[in-house]
């Protein structure tokens, strides 16, 4: 599967997905808020002709320059199994379309709102590693529940190796956000909406 594939199918079955939007291997809801909801392709590494797809979602308030997809699932077929779709089946389009409308409401529709990006990562198995007691620590500052962000980071930075690079990296951008928390908690949200607009546009959307 390549980029422009993916992108030719989700543009064909744009008009029945409202309020979404395609670039290359994402589909998205759009417009864009605090939290990206969406689906993309990720390509067999052995069969061109073969790809899943993930249903995830992104927390663009916590910088990054690429999408990860810690928080979401593949699309999975009928039976509950992971689905590898093939790009020479008959009708893919039209059956990806019904994959992502069954699949796709269920799982996105939890989570618009950063509380509810709290709720979705302390049910996930092993919500203890970094990525996930980030995401916990920065939501609960996004939705103004200050205290208990400042203790959700002491707990991340409690966890993070300071010799290991993206762990350091990680703990600077925790301890400021706790520092602002503590001396402005305004000024704590002015800095998420800035990693999120920097998000934004490292992603391109």
């Amino acid at each position: 599967m390549k980029k422009k594939q993916f992108e030719s199918i989700c543009r064909t079955i744009l008009p029945d997905l409202s309020g979404f939007a395609c670039k290359g291997w994402l589909l998205y809801a759009h417009p864009v808020s605090h939290i990206l909801q969406g689906f993309c392709c990720d390509d067999s590494g052995f069969d061109p002709t073969r790809f899943a797809v993930w249903a995830f979602v992104l927390p663009l308030y916590i910088p990054t320059q690429h999408l990860y997809f810690n928080f979401g699932h593949r699309l999975r077929d009928e039976s509950g199994c992971e689905k590898w779709w093939n790009i020479q089946e008959p009708n893919l389009a039209g059956n990806l379309l019904d994959s992502i409308q069954r699949e796709g409401p269920p799982f996105l529709d939890q989570v618009q709102r950063p509380s509810q990006m709290v709720t979705l990562v302390e049910r996930l198995t092993g919500n203890t590693n970094p990525h996930s007691l980030e995401a916990i620590a920065y939501s609960l500052a996004m939705a103004d529940e200050y205290s208990a962000s400042q203790e959700a980071l002491e707990r991340l930075m409690k966890t993070l190796d300071r010799n290991i690079p993206w762990h350091s990296e990680m703990f600077d951008r925790a301890a400021e956000l706790a520092q602002q928390l503590l001396g402005d908690p305004q000024r704590a949200k002015q800095q998420l909406f800035e990693w999120e607009q920097t998000t934004v546009k490292n992603l391109g959307i």
